[in-house]
């Protein structure tokens, strides 16, 4: 367990060092959550009301909007706190992924990767924003079988999981950082698994 939280560490970017945001799109950060449940990896997602504004309706990781004054990790943490009921300062940040950008809500997203230590909390979801919380094992997400493509005329990627399905922005995140995850849980690094320098904002 604790090789394959150090190898994370040294595949992701440091999290005040992972770039910067799209200009003029709005700011958010979400938290890919690691955890140890029944000898399993877990990662919480969280399902988000119908009548929401932005992405309605649909599985999410936890996080949301940067605001004025706070850095990315610092929203992130204050957001997994409210959406899920992990106190600010539980989690132990292991790196951050390359920021997403959502042209159809214009938010540029940056994903950290963190570890969540035993004992794990029984999650409490918001329920202002949040229809509750979809619990899912790393080894079925990084399952590229478990991912199936449907037949709409955009083909996008999803996996269904509990009458829920993760699609979308939140596909697109954990599309960019399965790779290094499945590095992560292969073994030691090589010198070409390192992270290069955080790219450019678009």
């Amino acid at each position: 367990m604790a090789d394959f939280l150090s190898r994370l560490e040294h595949l992701f970017h440091p999290v005040d060092g992972w770039g910067a945001f799209r200009r003029g799109a709005r700011k958010a950060a979400v938290v890919f959550v690691l955890y140890r449940a029944n000898g399993r990896w877990m990662v919480p997602f969280v399902r988000r009301r119908a009548d929401l504004r932005d992405h309605p309706g649909q599985v999410a990781l936890p996080g949301g909007g940067v605001q004025e004054g706070e850095s990315a990790w610092e929203a992130a943490q204050r957001e997994v706190a409210e959406e899920i009921g992990v106190a600010v300062g539980r989690l132990v940040p292991l790196g951050a992924g390359e920021p997403v950008y959502a042209a159809v809500s214009n938010f540029s997203v940056v994903p950290f990767v963190a570890y969540l230590p035993d004992p794990v909390p029984t999650f409490v979801h918001d329920n202002r924003e949040l229809d509750g919380v979809l619990e899912i094992p790393l080894d079925r997400l990084l399952d590229d079988s478990a991912w199936l493509q449907s037949d709409d005329p955009w083909r996008f990627r999803y996996l269904a999981h509990e009458e829920s399905v993760v699609w979308g922005l939140t596909e697109r995140i954990f599309a960019g950082l399965a790779p290094k995850l499945t590095a992560a849980l292969s073994g030691p690094l090589s010198e070409d698994q390192t992270p290069g320098p955080p790219a450019p904002a678009a």
